[in-house]
């Protein structure tokens, strides 16, 4: 770490001071000079913020675009959650940087903290390889929890009254059912998309769909790709069992769910060879023009469009 990056860090364990036992911050001199924004680094972050205080007082410190899991904070980056009021951010399972930003509990909010534990869900290890090159292992906690209604809500309700009473003047009032009344329409358009399966499994590319699926009673197979645009080839085993899952006729919807980038070329395959048409489905965790829950409620409805077109 580079002596400006020191600097920062220096600064961030002045500005942030410690928390109290109760979990409220405990503020200590010199910190009137901090701005009076939340800074942010995902899209649901930033969805929560501007739903507690407002757009304006929400300040990007990532880039737009940038992948939760690849994205890691430089100088500007640091700075901008040093000199912020409030740092609102998803936790180590999604933000992997986290573990060693070192940003003190204080001023830094986390929504993995209105998460239940036994609501987290987990997949096994498993090990393979990728067009014959060294075998390597996944496993580990599913990341994407702001994508069950349920789970974003209590988020919701979390950065709502940690943000609103830290920032001076506290933000705009929201609208009356402003965001409660789209995460209905989300369950809505997810509750329409379990009616058009039918009992059919979905079968898609990676598990950020797990948190959705089950809430909706979706069944759900998972075959990891592991497609990036990096044009290595495929996950061996992964192909394999994808196409197992197709030849299962009448047991799934016929669609492969892409939860984040789509590979063309693959897609191609599957379609010509499996009969699997594929839908992208965005999972609003990158930040972008359009705010996460537009971006959850505009996708289920595409996805039910694919299923069962009107």
């Amino acid at each position: 770490m580079g002596t400006a990056r020191n600097l920062l860090f220096l600064s961030a364990v002045i500005a942030f001071g410690c928390s109290d036992p109760s979990g409220n911050a405990t503020e200590v001199p010199g910190t009137a000079s901090l701005k009076q924004v939340v800074a942010v680094t995902s899209g649901p972050a930033e969805l929560l913020a501007a739903a507690a205080v407002g757009q304006a007082r929400v300040e990007r410190a990532a880039p737009s675009g940038a992948a939760l899991d690849r994205w890691r904070p430089d100088d500007g980056a640091l700075d901008a959650m040093v000199s912020a009021r409030r740092v609102l951010v998803l936790g180590d399972e999604a933000e992997p940087w986290l573990q060693r930003a070192g940003l003190p509990p204080s001023r830094t909010v986390r929504l993995e903290a209105a998460v239940q534990g036994e609501v987290w869900i987990e997949v096994g290890s498993f090990t393979h390889t990728h067009g014959g090159g060294e075998s390597h292992t996944h496993g580990g906690v599913v990341a994407e929890t702001w994508t069950d209604p349920d789970l974003l809500r209590a988020m919701a309700r979390r950065s709502d009254v940690q943000l609103r009473s830290a920032l001076e003047g506290g933000g705009a009032a929201p609208p009356p059912g402003g965001l409660d009344g789209r995460i209905d329409a989300y369950a809505a358009e997810l509750t329409a998309l379990a009616a058009a399966l039918d009992g059919r499994a979905l079968i898609a590319t990676h598990h950020g769909m797990e948190y959705l699926c089950r809430w909706a009673g979706i069944r759900l197979e998972v075959t990891e790709l592991e497609l990036d645009g990096s044009g290595a080839p495929p996950n061996d085993a992964a192909v394999r069992e994808l196409a197992e899952l197709a030849g299962q006729e009448g047991a799934h919807a016929g669609v492969l769910v892409w939860p984040g980038w789509l590979d063309p070329t693959f897609a191609e395959m599957a379609q010509q060879e499996l009969g699997l048409r594929s839908v992208d489905f965005d999972l609003g965790s990158t930040l972008s023009d359009r705010d996460t829950l537009t971006r959850l409620t505009q996708s289920a409805a595409r996805l039910r469009a694919a299923i069962a077109p009107e």
